[in-house]
């Protein structure tokens, strides 16, 4: 199993961080590598979408700006929650 070291830790973050930990009833290394899995499992079950929209872009020849506008649109239906 691998080891990961994370330096310059910004102190809000590190606060949060530790205020989840202990919340939770885990260690700050326990609570980190939680987050990490869910993070990693949810890019995992978005695949490759933004390759995909690309590819579609380049196949559309869209412009730049109209992809823009539309990686715009689904961050901000995603952070609307």
């Amino acid at each position: 199993m691998a080891t990961l070291y994370i330096r310059n830790v910004p102190t809000k973050l590190y606060k949060s961080l530790k205020r989840w930990a202990d919340d939770s009833g885990r260690s700050v290394n326990a609570e980190m590598l939680a987050l990490l899995q869910e993070e990693f499992e949810r890019r995992e079950q978005q695949g490759d979408w933004f390759q995909e929209l690309l590819e579609l872009r380049k196949e559309l020849a869209l412009p730049r700006e109209a992809v823009d506008l539309m990686i715009q649109s689904i961050r901000e239906h995603r952070d609307a929650g």
